[in-house]
């Protein structure tokens, strides 16, 4: 990878200009599909910049599949494609925390309610059987990096709105809550534009470009359990 040389975007925290101008590296095949990438003390040069910023920036990288990290081996471009599907439950905090970047959580509000029609039909249940609806804003270093809507049945977790869901991922209160084993998590990536209410919490004008990431989540006994879609501003 070619030494970068042109001026950083400064109006947003330090690790997103980084990570976007890796994602376009990546995204433009100048960073071909399996080639390495340069180590995390060798992008801080590049980028003058310390080596928790680069760490926070493939972190999110890694949470839209544009970089696979092979443990003792390095991290490794993936460029998904529109739609393409990923078969993982690491979360996005857990992703964060597992390059060394702490994420808050800010929770915006969980209500029980009838899902969208679409929503029943991906976690397979009945007419009339409510969900929790639970909205979040990721934050790193104090900066909203994602909006985050999860669907969950209150069959599954019937007191979800009660836990703590600032402190920790959602998906291992389930797991020790409820005593529920995530299997997998089929995802799919698009870009899209932030509608006028994601823009708003992201703190980004309505239209911008951003990535979504809808997902649904299974347990062991093969049943899906959540019905999430998370907004990444760029």
């Amino acid at each position: 990878m070619r030494v970068v040389t042109r001026r950083l975007d400064n109006t947003g925290p330090k690790y997103l200009a980084i990570r976007s101008a890796l994602a376009r590296r990546i995204q433009r095949g100048e960073v071909p599909e399996g080639a390495r990438l340069p180590s995390e003390l060798e992008l801080a040069r590049q980028f003058g910049c310390s080596r928790m910023t680069v760490r926070a920036a493939v972190a999110a990288l890694a949470t839209e599949g544009l970089v696979q990290r092979r443990h003792g081996l390095g991290t490794f471009a993936s460029k998904p494609k529109a739609l393409r599907r990923f078969w993982t439950v690491l979360s996005f905090t857990e992703e964060m925390r597992a390059h060394g970047v702490e994420v808050q959580n800010q929770l915006l509000s969980v209500r029980r309610e009838q899902p969208p029609e679409a929503v029943r039909a991906a976690l397979r249940l009945p007419p009339r059987e409510p969900v929790y609806r639970v909205r979040r804003l990721r934050l790193v270093a104090g900066h909203p990096v994602a909006y985050h809507v999860s669907h969950v049945p209150v069959s599954r977790c019937p007191d979800l709105d009660r836990l703590d869901l600032e402190s920790d991922s959602l998906y291992r209160l389930m797991e020790e809550r409820y005593g529920l084993q995530f299997t997998r998590c089929d995802r799919t990536y698009r870009p899209v534009r932030a509608r006028a209410a994601e823009a708003r919490l992201l703190q980004i004008p309505s239209g911008t470009p951003v990535l979504l990431v809808e997902g649904v989540a299974f347990v062991n006994d093969g049943l899906p359990v959540d019905a999430c879609y998370e907004v990444y501003r760029e």
